[in-house]
């Protein structure tokens, strides 16, 4: 999806370097160097924490440029990462970008690469501070690395290693949307039944910082987001915090537009992946105080989809209930980049 703009070749390094510092340049409060010396430099605050993560996006795995355009894919390398900060409780403040193309590209695209990065980052209150640009012969790499603040002000990140037997397990919003958008996209579909929330799903995961930040206020301990499929993702929780989990299905978040389209809508539900919200446990009473924290935000509280349990003799497994109450070993099966074709 490339049309007007100079080819990269014409355009040159120094000028896309400068059209990135202008596009992204705002200057936060507390970045005394940004973009144009060899590092940046920012002051934090007294009395904080870094929290820091990374990611990388490459072609033909994590994204095809035939299905999306420059912008949405900006967004939503900037969003993953995001979302990793907010599965710590934390504040995303600071993000640095890497992007190697093939130098075929337009210079407009890289601008429209930047313009939705930059759009999500305001959202947030982050600073792009720079990062590097480089080209890449066989096809399209992105790595972006955040930087959040976790004040030390007596209440703890939150951690995958915190599961606790007797704690409910939650979910901050619907699972499934984004692997049926793929499921769309890979069948050659533009729309379902008329609704493009599926594929939006998939391009554009919303990061979850303001669920994410009530729940650590409110006092849970355990949390971390749905990036390779809601069992996958709580096998590692498991393994973590050395415990074993019971799912209902039926409790389960999964709109019926999925359920309608898809046979198979269990299986893209527990292990389909990228729905980037937020998987955590907690105590009852805690549970019932996010609840109302939520309410009280004007945010969707969290659904209640099982218990943490002892581990037991043969370790963490996680075992599905029925709505007859019958219970059976669940097999993860989250998203593995070296096992999946």
């Amino acid at each position: 999806m490339t049309s007007g703009g100079r080819p990269l070749r014409e355009a040159g390094e120094a000028a896309l370097i400068e059209q990135i510092a202008r596009l992204v340049g705002d200057r936060h409060p507390r970045v005394h160097i940004g973009i144009g010396d060899d590092a940046a430099v920012w002051r934090p605050r007294a009395g904080h924490e870094l929290v820091v993560t990374t990611d990388t996006l490459i072609e033909r795995v994590h994204f095809r440029l035939e299905w999306t355009d420059w912008a949405t894919l900006g967004h939503k390398a900037l969003a993953v990462n995001l979302s990793d900060i907010a599965a710590m409780g934390a504040l995303p403040r600071l993000a640095l970008v890497d992007l190697a193309v093939r130098g075929t590209e337009r210079d407009r695209d890289i601008a429209e690469f930047y313009r939705g990065a930059q759009a999500l980052a305001r959202r947030f209150g982050v600073a792009i501070i720079g990062g590097d640009t480089t080209r890449s012969p066989l096809g399209v790499a992105i790595s972006v690395t955040v930087i959040g603040e976790s004040p030390l002000d007596g209440r703890h990140v939150l951690r995958r290693d915190a599961a606790r037997p007797g704690d409910l397990i939650g979910v901050t919003g619907p699972l499934g949307l984004a692997a049926a958008g793929l499921r769309v996209l890979e069948r050659g579909l533009k729309t379902l039944d008329g609704n493009p929330t599926m594929q939006e799903r998939y391009h554009r995961p919303q990061p979850r910082v303001r669920e994410a930040l009530l729940l650590r206020r409110c006092g849970v301990r355990a949390a971390m987001d749905i990036s390779d499929g809601l069992l996958g993702d709580l096998e590692k929780l498991c393994q973590a915090s050395g415990v074993s989990a019971v799912v209902d299905l039926l409790r389960v978040p999964v709109p019926n537009a999925v359920k309608w389209a898809f046979p198979d809508w269990e299986e893209i539900a527990l292990r389909g992946g990228d729905d980037y919200e937020l998987l955590f446990t907690a105590p009852p009473a805690i549970f019932e105080r996010v609840v109302r924290a939520f309410r009280r935000a004007g945010l969707l509280p969290p659904s209640v989809i099982g218990e943490i349990v002892d581990a037991g003799p043969a370790g963490p497994v996680i075992q599905l209930r029925d709505a007859a109450g019958r219970c059976r070993p669940a097999e993860a099966r989250g998203y593995d980049h070296f096992r999946t074709s």
